[in-house]
């Protein structure tokens, strides 16, 4: 090969990935840029951190071409930016699930990162804050220590954890954290109403009764918002080998991502879409680009999401989003995307 087609070759593949990898952080910024605009940054603070610290992370992971993990941030991105949108309708939060480190076939066989974090001492310090009113007392840095620590148990559950994301990683998580315990814990020893709930009462003078002759006018009712039946236009991709429908592992967390998000949102319908790249007969491509809509249907069944929530359909030789001159191009037509299609007020 010449040397100038070898670059020309790694430029396509660059593009390819920038393509895919930019897009789910582009439509993860929408989502940010959406809650803050219904007022979750005040009235929803930690879930809007931590909607905003899941971008972060994807952005780093993109920047470590690890292409799925910052699939998988995106995707909870936009979940939380819903979740902090209904919170911030309504005027009430909740604490979300931390994730754990799945255990491995032989405990005894691990990376050598795992010697440069405590993560006992971590989700320790994460239970105390989680467990005490720290969501009332430091939302913003609690939701931001919780979503470093998810990133951190995905790295590590890696085969082969990048050692300076997992420090940079854990450094973040642990710094966060300790501000967050230093404010609960003066909240704490000054008997704060973040921590105790508790309003002090201030004896007010009674009210002057009016005059007769002056009237007193009400101020007109307030309206509450209503919360508006319009979905976040969330997408996540997975992609096939050539004429394959069968799901490649590495898509794996991705669809686990997915099916996280969806068992999380009772009210979401899915649309799942087939396609394929230009190579093959139209019907035959057809029928291909609907067995991988099925396929990811299949796995997603199979892992307790009701087939009422999901909808599937094959486009075959169309709606192409890149080029079908290079076999890269051709990988990233061959996909199946994820529409949100529906979102109910609850």
């Amino acid at each position: 090969m010449r040397k100038g087609s070898f670059i020309l070759v790694l430029l396509l593949a660059g593009f390819s990935f920038a393509f895919r990898v930019t897009q789910g952080i582009d439509e993860a910024q929408r989502a940010v840029v959406k809650a803050y605009e219904v007022g979750a940054m005040e009235k929803a603070p930690y879930l809007y951190s931590k909607t905003r610290s899941y971008k972060e992370i994807s952005t780093i992971l993109a920047s470590e071409a690890d292409d799925v993990g910052s699939k998988v941030f995106a995707i909870r991105t936009m979940n939380y930016a819903s979740k902090a949108i209904s919170a911030a309708f309504v005027g009430a939060e909740e604490l979300t699930p931390l994730d754990t480190l799945p255990k491995r076939e032989n405990e005894g066989v691990k990376s050598q990162a795992f010697t440069l974090v405590d993560l006992g001492d971590i989700r320790n310090r994460l239970e105390f804050l989680r467990n005490n009113r720290g969501m009332n007392c430091s939302p913003e840095e609690l939701g931001r220590a919780e979503a470093f620590y998810d990133a951190l148990v995905y790295e590590l559950s890696k085969e082969e954890p990048n050692s300076a994301l997992v420090l940079r990683f854990y450094n973040e998580v642990s710094t966060v954290s300790r501000i967050a315990e230093s404010r609960l814990r003066v909240a704490m020893e000054n008997e704060l109403e973040c921590y105790t709930g508790r309003k002090k009462v201030v004896a007010l003078p009674p009210p002057e009764e009016p005059k007769p002759e002056e009237v007193v006018e009400r101020p007109p009712e307030e309206r509450k918002p209503k919360l508006v039946e319009e979905p976040l236009k969330i997408t996540a991709r997975i992609h096939f080998d050539f004429d394959k429908y069968n799901i490649k592992r590495e898509y794996i967390p991705i669809l686990n991502e997915v099916i996280k998000t969806l068992k999380e949102n009772p009210f979401v319908k899915v649309r799942i879409e087939g396609y394929t790249d230009i190579i093959g007969p139209k019907d035959y491509n057809v029928r291909l680009a609907y067995k991988r809509a099925l396929s990811v249907k299949k796995y997603l069944v199979r892992h307790g999401i009701p087939e009422e929530k999901i909808e599937i359909v094959g486009f075959g030789k169309e709606r192409f989003i890149a080029t079908n001159e290079t076999s890269i191009g051709r990988l990233t037509n061959r996909r199946v995307e994820f529409i949100v299609i529906r979102v109910q007020e609850e």
